[in-house]
Parts: C-alpha cells; structure tokens; sequence
C-alpha cells in the first residue's frame, strides 16, 4: 500500500505544481498588462482615465489573489469530509474530500487489497499529507479561477481603453 499512497501523493505535487505555474503566468500576465497601459495614465480623457484605474485594479486584484495563492501552503486537516460519490482516488478534489482513514480504507476497498490488511502509522502519515497536499490544491485552483476573472476584466477593460482612445 505505500507504493500506492507514494503514487498517488506524487500525482497531487504535480497537480500543486501545476496549479503554481498558473499563478505564476497570470502574475506576468497582469503585470504586462499594467506595463502596457501606463502611458496612458496621463491621458486628459476622463474615459480613458477610467478604463486605466479599472484596469489597473482588476490586475492589481488578479495579482493579489494569485499572490495570496501562491502563500497557501497550509490547511486544517481535521475538517469533517463531505460524502463524495466519485471514487477516482487519484483527483485531488476527491481526496480533499476524505479523511485519512477513509482514503486508506478507499483504497483497500477500491485497489482490491486483502479485506483484514493491516495499516500501520507510516501509511496513517502518507494519507494525512496526500489529503493536506488535495486541501492546498483544491484552495490553489479556486483562486486560480477568481484570478483568472480579474485578469481577463483588466484585459478587456485594456481593449476597450485601447479602442476608444484610436477613436478619439
């Protein structure tokens, strides 16, 4: 079973990496956006004056979040699971779902492990980091996605500024 619980705790890291170098892309990706529309902070058009505070506040926002994300590296894992019907033991939000136990007793109950087989506290330990590293995961893709929002209103808030001041 350690092999198992070494495999499965492998492919969350890679999805905890995964989720990082989006952050990390969406960081450049607003910082770029702000680099771009700072020549217009002396425009005399108020419009365009206002499309580039509201650009500069949806990064500003994106990067916080994706800053905030970035820091997240820690989570309570006494919470009580919630009852998840999907048994893949391999999909982080999943395992977010399940205590220790419950992720092990998955396990034996899904991979066709003797029904007597006996857990020791190494195993105990595997299945509280795996559910640690799937709470961290599943916290890390949720900001993803309210960063992502913010990122995409600057982007659009940068177009509309960019056509309107081609217009003026």
């Amino acid at each position: 079973m350690k092999q198992t619980l070494k495999y499965i705790l492998q492919y969350v890291i890679e999805n905890l990496k995964i989720a990082e170098t989006k952050h990390s892309i969406i960081i450049a990706l607003d910082g770029a956006v702000i680099a771009l529309v700072l020549g217009f902070v002396t425009n005399r058009v108020s419009y365009i004056l206002y499309l580039n505070y509201a650009v500069f506040i949806f990064a500003g926002l994106s990067i916080i979040i994706s800053f905030f994300a970035l820091h997240s590296r820690s989570v309570n894992v006494k919470l009580k699971p919630k009852k998840y019907s999907d048994t893949n033991l391999l999909f982080y939000q999943n395992l977010a779902t399940m205590t220790s136990g419950e992720l092990l007793n998955n396990i034996i109950k899904y991979y066709n492990y003797p029904s007597n087989y006996e857990i020791d506290n190494f195993e105990v330990d595997l299945a509280s980091t795996i559910i640690a590293n799937s709470k961290v995961v599943r916290l890390k893709f949720k900001l993803f996605n309210d960063s992502t929002f913010f990122c995409v209103l600057s982007i659009i808030s940068c177009l509309v500024m960019f056509l309107l001041n081609g217009a003026v």
